[in-house]
């Protein structure tokens, strides 16, 4: 199996990102309906551009081929009643599903918390569907543990 290298994407790759991205939406789609559109692209080149410009997605590539991706944002806390945090928010994480199972995601988390240190930050955190099962067994074999709970209701 040859290496997967982790990279800035350029704006070229867009339709390669935009198809994986669609793999993930369908999912979030059929969990919430009422909350996920149906949509003809989930990352279009305005949006991609924007990432590009904040240095916040970066893809997997195998053999030149794009097999996943992960947005990444750093946030400061800085309110005066709380110890001072800078955190490294993962957006996104999708791995093609042909290449699910084989060490990307973790090797994806690598990369977003050597990022994330490199930067200074104090803690990364991401969300997840709780529906996401496969997911949330990567999130806790890297060794993320759940930290808030979030309720929600519907008005």
């Amino acid at each position: 199996m040859s290496e997967v290298e982790i990279m800035e994407p350029k704006i070229e790759d867009q339709a390669e990102i935009d198809n994986l991205a669609k793999q993930v939406h369908k999912l979030h789609v059929n969990w919430n309906p009422d909350i996920f559109l149906d949509v003809e692209q989930v990352i279009p080149i305005e949006r991609l551009n924007k990432l590009l410009e904040a240095k916040s997605i970066y893809v997997a590539k195998k053999e030149n081929k794009i097999i996943g991706y992960i947005i990444i944002n750093i946030t400061e806390k800085d309110n005066g009643f709380m110890r001072y945090r800078k955190l490294l928010d993962i957006d996104t994480l999708c791995i093609d599903e042909e290449y699910r199972g084989l060490g990307i995601g973790t090797k994806m988390l690598n990369f977003a918390k050597e990022f994330g240190k490199n930067n200074g930050c104090t803690d990364m955190h991401l969300t997840v569907n709780p529906q996401n099962t496969n997911a949330i067994r990567v999130y806790e074999k890297f060794g993320m543990e759940v930290d808030k709970i979030a309720y929600m209701m519907k008005l």
